[in-house]
């Protein structure tokens, strides 16, 4: 790509290249009395340091920003810059899983040069890339998915259609095959009645991916600068009603200065949020909103950080996930991420710098290091990939001309820690869902029932409920077991109106009023709803007969278990306190490491100790309470040191541990100890040997004067109290006593009951 200009500050070396140059504009300067911005001086640490603290309150949104892996990284010299990333739902081994493609240049950075890409691809949402071809012809800049299943690519740069500079044929590659072939279209596209291009090489710029609506009209945001501008650029939204050849402009976004690049998403209220950069020096980000589908659009105001300034940075993408929480990435200096969690864009609420290694802290060497130039992927419910380079062709020689390009996990989760992982409870055959269900469509194998909770939103990520004769089609989810459902997370379609209901059975015949109930609800992510607790096995979703309803995602939380399935992976969990070296995982397990995922389900929590001269150790704390019964999944991948489990309580005020119990990996099997507040002696040694990979049930009922601890059904009970306590109020856990080197413990599906 050949437009994205470190345009920092009057001062710094060079002329500012890119769209400015494109323009043949005059150089901006700095409005009087304005300071360069230069966020988070200090530069930080970018391997996540390991977690530890409180996780916060459970009724509480949460984020963490999570590993970072390379998707590719080259020798000094070969260019690799300006990372766009895109992809597309297909099903792999049963699963739902992204084709993600990501491009970058190695062309120079002026506005006269054509692109050159490199196109990296992944077909397991993003973990590994294992090909990368260079002078590919698509881009995933302007990257998307037309209704019958074609890919799209749009080229950024347009190429004239006449000699005087009229007209511009906008090219748009097709592909048949999943990204292998393309196939070239040429849209003509001229300004508006009364508008000439203003001297932009080639007329304009299209940045951003495509939308395309439900009647297969595509829309694409670009920007240009039109004569009647007097040397101003605009962000405009072209259309396309037929596949891209031909092409109109639908829109103008207001905006009182030059504006450019575009980031845009619907939001969770129906409207269209676009996010967009200024011609300023620096740039910055200004917000739009059109609630007709891009035809009209409200002036570019500020676009507001968590501190309430105008956020400064280029290149803005922005994503909707599933849940319902807006994610918008820009950068320069630095890469960065804003959060909005009710959705609408409106009001952002988090900001956090996800990438950073600018050579120095002062004048250009702040805006060295990445170029800023990045996108966002969503591969889940609560979790999306923020894609970014290590350096641009301006600002790679600190790094020897080191070019890369990494990949960095997102986890931002609503409200609530029941969560239930449906699509591994019926794949793993714990589970199961029925129902009446549309025909099979080979060009989009991810409609199928198990689309309904797939962790996509896409549009064809979904379970189609349709029915003949006039009878209402139903979906009907078996869970593992009955759980107390207190809350529902319903999406249906992706923006047109459509009805449904859901209710709940715990025998699979007799059905509760419905909890939640749809009427055309242009949903485009998740509705969740609270409910008094039902004790229910099965869920059912009824929608409206002669329809065919596209149940896009359906979540189901349970009151009473704290399931991890909706925590920030590498974060500590919510609802936790003190912890060390313990957070949230969803590596599946893995022999011959420390990995093991989830019980029948994603997520877990890992203790993980390599210390000599420390613990993990996790406390959830409860309310106060006589009689107190604790249950969970207990997973062992390295058992060098002793397992200690403890009841906690309240005595005078004071926080005290009644009941410690020890697990202790001896021959034949485990040992359990009792600690009596001086020494740990034996209760009883299992009759059945827990194994490396496997996982055990643990329930713990305790009093304040007696406690019984059982493991797969072995019941010990004992009266050796560690220390007095008036009443019981949680559970802590951690890796040994005394401290011990190497065991690695998992805890899920944690339940905490007062009697």
């Amino acid at each position: 790509m050949a437009h994205r200009p470190r345009q920092v500050s009057s001062q710094l070396k060079g002329a500012t290249i890119g769209f400015v140059a494109a323009l043949a504009l005059l150089a901006v300067s700095p409005s009087p009395g304005l300071t360069i911005l230069q966020p988070n001086a200090e530069i930080r640490q970018t391997v996540p340091e390991f977690p530890s603290g409180d996780g916060g309150s459970v009724a509480k949104p949460a984020y963490r920003v999570g590993p970072q892996w390379h998707v590719l990284d080259w020798a000094p010299g070969p260019i690799a810059a300006v990372t766009q990333a895109a992809g597309y739902d297909t099903v792999v081994d049963g699963r739902t899983e992204k084709k993600i493609f990501v491009s970058t240049g190695s062309n120079p950075d002026v506005g006269t040069a054509d692109s050159v890409n490199n196109v990296s691809v992944s077909v397991d949402s993003g973990k590994s890339f294992l090909t990368t071809k260079p002078d590919r012809p698509e881009m995933a800049l302007n990257f998307g998915r037309l209704q019958d299943g074609i890919l799209i690519a749009i080229d950024f740069i347009p190429e004239w259609a006449d000699d005087s500079h009229t007209a511009v044929n906008i090219i748009t590659r097709h592909s048949h095959d999943g990204g292998e072939s393309w196939q070239i279209r040429k849209g003509l596209f001229r300004p508006p009645a009364g508008e000439e291009f203003g001297g932009m090489n080639r007329g304009l710029r299209v940045h951003r991916r495509p939308i395309v609506l439900l009647d297969g009209t595509i829309m694409v945001p670009a920007y240009t600068s039109y004569k009647s501008d007097k040397g101003r650029g605009a962000s405009v939204i072209l259309e396309s009603k037929d596949g891209g050849e031909s092409w109109i402009q639908r829109s103008r976004i207001p905006a009182s200065l030059t504006t450019n690049e575009v980031g845009w998403s619907y939001g969770t209220d129906g409207r269209l949020v676009a996010a967009l950069r200024t011609g300023e020096v620096p740039p910055r980000l200004v917000t739009s909103y059109s609630d007709d589908d891009g035809r009209t659009w409200s002036p570019a105001t500020p676009l507001r950080g968590p501190d309430g300034n105008q956020i400064v940075g280029i290149d803005p993408d922005i994503v909707l996930q599933p849940n319902g929480i807006m994610v918008l990435a820009t950068g320069r200096p630095d890469d960065r991420i804003l959060i909005d969690y009710d959705g609408t864009g409106q009001t952002w609420d988090a900001e956090e710098v996800v990438f950073a290694n600018a050579p120095s802290t002062t004048n250009n060497g702040r805006y060295d290091g990445s170029s800023a130039n990045n996108s966002l992927v969503n591969v889940g419910a609560n979790r999306t990939i923020f894609f970014g380079d290590k350096c641009h062709v301006w600002g790679c020689g600190a790094y020897d001309n080191q070019f890369g390009v990494f990949a960095k996990y997102l986890s931002i989760v609503t409200p609530g820690v029941g969560k239930l992982d449906l699509a591994t409870q019926v794949r793993s055959g714990v589970g199961g869902v029925s129902g009446d269900f549309a025909k099979p469509d080979k060009r989009f194998p991810e409609t199928r029932p198990e689309g309904a909770f797939d962790g996509s939103s896409a549009p064809h990520s979904a379970a189609v409920l349709s029915a003949r004769d006039g009878v209402a089609p139903t979906m009907v989810v078996k869970l593992d077991q009955p759980y107390p459902v207190s809350r529902i997370g319903l999406m249906l379609g992706t923006g047109q109106p459509l009805d449904a209901t859901v209710s709940l059975s715990a025998d699979g015949h007799t059905w509760s009023d419905p909890v939640v109930t749809a009427r055309g609800t242009h949903d485009h992510a998740l509705r969740y709803t609270d409910f008094s607790a039902i004790d229910a096995q099965y869920i059912k979703i009824t929608a409206s007969a002669g329809t065919a309803t596209p149940v896009t995602e359906l979540e189901v939380y349970t009151a009473d278990v704290q399931t991890f399935e909706n925590e920030p992976v590498f974060g500590v969990p919510r609802g936790f306190t003190d912890a060390k070296h313990a957070w949230t995982t969803d590596v599946s397990e893995t022999p011959g490491t420390t990995a093991l995922g989830g019980f029948r389900s994603r997520t877990a929590l890992r203790l993980w100790d390599k210390w000599e001269d420390d613990n993990a150790t996790a406390t959830k704390m409860s309310a106060d309470t006589a009689h107190q019964t604790v249950s969970f999944d207990w997973g062992v991948t390295d058992h060098r040191g002793p397992f200690v489990v403890e009841v906690k309580g309240h005595s005078g005020g004071s926080t005290t541990t009644p009941w410690r119990f020890r697990i202790v990996d001896t021959k034949p099997a485990q040992t359990i100890e009792v600690h009596d507040g001086t020494k740990w002696t034996a209760l009883g040694t299992l009759t059945k040997r827990v194994e490396l990979f496997q996982w055990a049930t643990v329930t713990i009922d305790a009093t304040t004067t007696e406690a019984a601890i059982t493991v797969n059904g072995q019941r010990l009970t004992t009266t050796k109290r560690a220390e007095a306590a008036a009443s019981l109020a949680g559970i802590a856990f951690s890796t040994g006593d005394p401290i011990a080197y190497g065991p690695t413990f998992y805890i899920d599906n944690l339940r905490v009951a007062g009697a």
